[in-house]
């Protein structure tokens, strides 16, 4: 290891490590050649796995960024399928925050699943589906008995989820351009507890139509059409390019879209 070190001191003319009194410590060259090679580490290990990649032998830990609504939507499907073809694999799911951009960036995740809104060019994205949104309000709602009508969706108290900006004001919005105005009397971020929240009142959850569709099986709510039109979005996994060519990754990728097409 010292004969190592020397060399590696002569090659970068750093000490790379230097004597405290709490031990060896790296200098500030060598935290950025650590920088710099966690960069390539994707590159040489796809090099090393000469094009091919064998999941039931498979060791990797993927890092995803993801919000529970993914964790809802796709996470039971893919884990079932990774549980099933490689036993080993494990993936570390991370919350989805305004870092996202930076971290893909910086190698410090390898995929982030998200809508495919103004995500940035030098970052690649794969469409998995179009998302809609509909209303889910408690079994026996008044609003279940008869066609949902605007004046009718608007007669009644709503939840918003304030953990989802673009749902909320999108909502805002297109009612705004009516000259209309919902009354919204619980703010919630938690995508879960919305559903049950709304059980036993009369209040109306806009959200998400697959994330409804899961909710409404395990919650006493019923799902209904929305009364006038808001925009789709497309949802999407996106990674940096560094990553196109890795054989586990462009593995993960694959399992992702494929049981993304079964919603």
């Amino acid at each position: 290891m010292s004969r190592a070190l020397e060399r590696l001191r002569e090659m970068f003319d750093d000490e790379l490590l230097i004597r405290t009194n709490r031990g060896s410590e790296p200098t500030h060259r060598a935290l950025h050649l650590c920088t710099r090679i966690q960069r390539l580490m994707p590159h040489l290990n796809g090099l090393l796995r000469v094009g091919t990649f064998a999941p039931v032998a498979a060791t990797e830990t993927f890092k995803i960024t993801a919000s529970d609504y993914s964790a809802i939507v796709l996470l039971p499907l893919l884990m079932a399928r990774v549980g099933k073809l490689a036993p080993k694999v494990t993936l570390r799911i991370l919350p989805w925050d305004d870092t996202v951009i930076q971290r893909l960036r910086a190698n410090a995740l390898d995929l982030a699943l998200g809508a495919a809104k103004e995500v940035p060019n030098d970052l690649r994205t794969q469409v998995l589906f179009r998302e809609e949104f509909v209303c889910l309000v408690r079994r026996g709602h008044p609003l279940a008995k008869k066609p949902l009508t605007l004046d009718r969706y608007l007669s009644y108290p709503h939840a918003a989820l304030t953990g989802t900006k673009h749902l909320t004001q999108a909502v805002d919005r297109a009612l705004k351009r009516k000259g209309l105005r919902r009354q919204v009397q619980l703010m919630i971020p938690y995508f879960v507890a919305a559903p049950w929240s709304i059980a036993r009142s009369d209040i109306i959850l806009t959200l998400s139509k697959r994330l409804a569709q899961r909710l409404a099986k395990v919650s006493h709510t019923k799902m209904l059409p929305l009364p006038f039109d808001l925009p789709p979005f497309d949802y999407a996994q996106i990674w940096h390019p560094r990553l196109d060519s890795d054989p586990a990754h462009q593995w993960l990728r694959r399992m992702i879209a494929e049981v993304s097409v079964t919603y």
